[in-house]
């Protein structure tokens, strides 16, 4: 399968890290569509250990974190806020000056939004999508998580550049893909998609496959791509065909 054309040897070498930094052991299998109010609170108990999690999206974020156990311990506080972005994730101030063990993270889900946004609001995606994204935050924080301090601190530096910007969602979307969230994430990118009305959407793989400006981009994968992903990703390989 073709992923892409006239990939630049920088950007074949970028994937390549990503790639081989982002597959790692999972704690499930991947699934193709949770169904609300189903989850089993026992099995999921574990994952919720230092977690402080709003009573009425406990179900969506313990299924995201279940498929990341290099978080089990890790300290995470899942809040509503009025924010200018739908989604954020990043270590709390102070944290980012102590041990990696003993930081911790912010994940800020937005209450509010231009009117056309609206949709796109956590509480207004379907069930699936909302574990997708939910997946694709926690896959910014196992990023930080593996930074020190020094590292942390250049990394806000780096967000300025537009182009490292894009890097770093597009890593999202694979750290998730890689932890067996794709279907979820899918099913949120497509949500997107239509929500905003936006059937030529392209997504930020291009920034990585092609020679366009990265300016024409949208800061995530677009359905395609994640489709294209999972079927290229050995731990989908072998869940029955439908």
């Amino acid at each position: 399968m073709n992923l892409g054309i006239n990939i630049s040897w920088r950007k074949w070498v970028s994937t390549l890290l990503v790639l081989s930094c982002t597959t790692l052991a999972m704690a499930q299998v991947p699934t193709k569509e949770f169904k609300e109010n189903t989850m089993d609170s026992t099995m999921y108990a574990t994952y919720l250990v230092n977690k402080d999690i709003p009573s009425e999206i406990t179900e969506q974020v313990a299924t995201a974190l279940s498929y990341y156990p290099e978080l089990k311990d890790v300290k995470v506080q899942f809040r509503f806020r009025k924010s200018k972005t739908p989604f954020s994730s990043k270590p709390t101030f102070f944290s980012m000056f102590k041990k990696k063990e003993n930081r911790s993270y912010v994940v800020t889900i937005s209450t509010e939004a231009e009117s056309n946004n609206k949709p796109i609001l956590f509480l207004n995606l379907p069930y699936n999508a909302q574990i997708g994204v939910m997946g694709r935050e926690l896959g910014h924080i196992t990023t930080y998580a593996a930074k020190n301090t020094s590292q942390l601190l250049g990394n806000i530096f780096k967000m300025l550049n537009t182009n490292y910007a894009e890097e770093v969602k597009f890593n999202k979307d694979l750290i998730c893909i890689d932890h067996g969230l794709g279907y979820q994430l899918f099913d949120w990118s497509t949500y997107v998609q239509g929500a905003l009305d936006l059937p030529e959407r392209r997504g930020s793989t291009d920034l990585f496959f092609t020679q366009i400006e990265p300016s024409d981009y949208e800061p995530s994968m677009n359905p395609q791509i994640i489709e294209n992903y999972i079927e290229a990703t050995d731990i989908y390989k072998e869940l029955p065909k439908e």
